[in-house]
C-alpha cells in the first residue's frame, strides 16, 4: 500500500514539475508587481556583480540603487541558479519554478513519514484525499509573485521535515539555522518561525538550557555568516527595513478603497476568474487548520503554547488580514496549515475526532481541497487556450531595444510592472515606480495582462502609437475564463 502512496506523489509531482517547466520556459503566468522590486537585483548580481536594483530602491538610494529595503537571500539564491541557466528572458521564472519543485517535494516527503507513522488504514479515502490535497498543495504553490516568499515557502517546508523527523542531536540546531535562513530572507516570516519554534519547545515540554542554546546556536551560525558577507553595513539595511516595512503597512492599508474591499477587488479586478487558490475558499481552509490546531492545544492542556499560537494568528492578522495586497504574509504558512489538514483527515480516519460524522467530515475536506484546486486548473486551461494568440516577452524586449534608441537627452522609457525582464540590460532607460506624468517619461509601454482593461486606455499628455491590446475575453470554448490575455501584448505611447 505504501507503493500506492509514493505512486500518487510521484506521479502528481512528475506532471507537476512538467506542466511548471513549461509554463517557467513560456514566462507564463506574467509577474505580478512586486517582483520587480526583488527580481532584477539577481540580474545585476549575475551582470554587473552588484547588490542594486535600479528599477526600484524604496526611495532608499536613489543614486546608487542599493538593495537596502530587504534581506538579500532571496535576489542571491535566485542569481546563483540563473548562473546554471541559458541565458534568456525566462530564465528566472525556471530558476524560481525549481526552487519551487523541490519545495514541493519535501512536503511531500514529510506527508509520506507522517502517513507511515501515523498506523491509517490504508484504503480508498485516503488514496482520494491525498490526490486532491496533493492537487491543491500544488495550487498554493508557484511562482508569479515573485517575492522572497518562494524561498520562505522551501524554508518552511524544510522546518516541517524537520520536525517530523527529529533527529535528537540537530533537531534544534536546524529549527534555529532555519529560522537564520529566513531572517535574511523574508523577516515577517521569521516572525512566524519563531512564534511556532517557540510553542513546539513547550508543546514538547523541551524548555531546557540544551535545547535553547542548540536553536540560537544554529540561528547564530547562519545569520554570523550573513553579516561577515553582506557587502553593506547591517545598519543601513535594518534601517531601510525598517522604512520600507512602514510604508507598505502604512500605504497598502490606506490605499484605495478596491485594495481593502476583498469582495470588490475580486469582482472588479479579477473578474471573479481565478488565477490561484487566494480566492476560492482559501480562507476556509486555513480557518479549518488554525481551529483544529487550537483544538488540538486544548485538548492537551498545553497553555503555553496555546500563547504562542494566539501570538502568532494577531501577527498574521496584522501582517495579512489589513487588506488583500498583502495576502502574501498568510500564504507563506500555506504549507503548514495543508500539513493541518492531512493530519485533521487522518485524524477522522482513525476515529479520533468527528467520529458520528467522519464520512461525511470526509467528503467535505475533499470538496473544500479540490475547490481550492481550481486555481491550478484554470491557469492550465488558460495557458492552452491562448496559444493561438501569444505574444512571446522577446517582442517586448524588440520593442524597447528600437524606442531606446529614439530616446531624448535624459528622457525614459515607462513600462508596467511585468514587463521588466526584457528591460534589464537598459536599465538606465527604462522607469517604472513613478507617476507617468513624470516629466522625464518620453514612452509608455502598458501591458495588457494584469490589468483589466481589454482596451488602451487614454493617457492624458501621450499619444497612442501602437495598439496592441486584445479587445476580446479569453475563453474555453464558448466560456469566459479570465478578463485579459496572459502574455505580453502592449500599448505604446509617445509624449506629445
Amino acid at each position: 500500500m505504501n507503493r500506492t502512496i509514493i505512486g500518487i506523489f510521484v506521479g502528481t509531482t512528475v506532471l507537476y514539475a512538467i506542466l511548471s517547466l513549461i509554463f517557467a520556459i513560456n514566462g507564463f503566468p506574467c509577474f505580478f508587481q512586486d517582483a520587480l522590486c526583488f527580481l532584477p537585483t539577481s540580474y545585476f548580481i549575475n551582470h554587473q556583480h552588484q547588490l542594486i536594483n535600479p528599477l526600484y530602491d524604496a526611495g532608499i538610494d536613489p543614486i546608487t540603487h542599493k538593495f537596502l529595503f530587504y534581506p538579500p537571500l532571496f535576489p542571491y539564491s535566485v542569481a546563483m541558479i540563473c548562473k546554471l541557466l541559458p541565458d534568456n528572458y525566462n530564465q528566472i521564472h525556471i530558476a524560481l519554478t525549481l526552487i519551487d519543485i523541490c519545495s514541493i517535494i519535501i512536503m511531500l516527503k514529510s506527508a509520506y513519514i507522517y502517513i507511515k507513522k501515523s498506523n491509517i488504514n490504508y484504503n480508498f479515502y485516503l488514496y482520494l484525499f491525498l490526490i486532491i490535497w496533493t492537487v491543491a498543495l500544488f495550487s498554493f504553490h508557484g511562482v508569479f509573485d515573485g517575492r522572497p516568499e518562494i524561498l520562505s515557502d522551501f524554508f518552511i517546508a524544510c522546518f516541517i521535515l524537520n520536525n517530523i523527523c527529529k533527529d535528537k542531536r540537530f533537531f534544534n540546531f536546524i529549527n534555529g539555522a532555519l529560522i537564520g535562513l529566513n531572517a535574511i530572507n523574508s523577516p515577517i516570516s521569521t516572525f512566524y518561525l519563531v512564534i511556532i519554534t517557540a510553542g513546539i519547545i513547550f508543546y514538547n515540554n523541551n524548555l531546557r538550557a540544551k535545547s535553547i542554546i542548540q536553536t540560537v546556536t544554529g540561528f547564530v551560525i547562519i545569520f554570523g555568516c550573513f553579516a561577515l558577507v553582506y557587502p553593506y553595513h547591517l545598519i543601513d539595511l535594518f534601517q531601510g527595513l525598517i522604512k520600507h516595512s512602514t510604508h507598505v503597512v502604512v500605504n497598502r492599508a490606506e490605499a484605495a478603497e478596491v485594495a481593502t474591499d476583498w469582495l470588490k477587488w475580486i469582482q472588479e479586478v479579477r473578474g471573479m476568474y481565478f488565477i490561484t487558490p487566494f480566492h476560492v475558499l482559501a480562507g476556509v481552509s486555513f480557518l479549518v487548520s488554525i481551529f483544529y490546531t487550537l483544538f488540538l492545544l486544548i485538548k492537551q492542556k498545553k497553555v503555553i503554547s496555546i500563547l504562542c499560537f494566539i501570538l502568532l494568528f494577531a501577527l498574521i492578522d496584522y501582517f495579512a488580514f489589513k487588506n488583500v495586497l498583502m495576502s502574501y504574509n498568510t500564504y507563506v504558512l500555506s504549507p503548514i496549515y495543508m500539513f493541518v489538514l492531512l493530519v485533521l483527515f487522518i485524524d477522522i480516519l482513525n476515529k479520533k475526532i468527528l467520529v458520528t460524522v467522519s464520512n461525511t467530515s470526509v467528503w467535505i475536506l475533499v470538496i473544500l481541497l479540490f475547490i481550492n484546486s481550481l486555481g491550478l486548473f484554470r491557469t492550465a486551461l488558460m495557458f492552452f487556450s491562448t496559444q493561438d494568440k501569444k505574444v512571446p516577452i522577446n517582442e517586448v524586449g524588440k520593442e524597447i531595444n528600437f524606442l531606446s534608441k529614439k530616446l531624448k537627452k535624459d528622457k525614459k522609457i515607462y513600462i508596467t510592472f511585468s514587463l521588466w525582464p526584457p528591460a534589464l540590460d537598459k536599465a538606465n532607460s527604462v522607469v517604472s515606480y513613478t507617476p507617468m506624468d513624470n516629466p522625464v517619461i518620453q514612452f509608455i509601454i502598458l501591458q495588457q495582462s494584469n490589468s483589466g482593461q481589454n482596451v488602451a486606455p487614454q493617457i492624458a499628455g501621450f499619444k497612442l502609437i501602437k495598439n496592441g491590446f486584445i479587445p476580446e475575453h479569453p475563453k474555453f470554448g464558448k466560456i469566459q475564463i479570465g478578463n485579459t490575455y496572459p502574455y505580453y501584448q502592449t500599448a505604446i505611447y509617445e509624449k506629445e
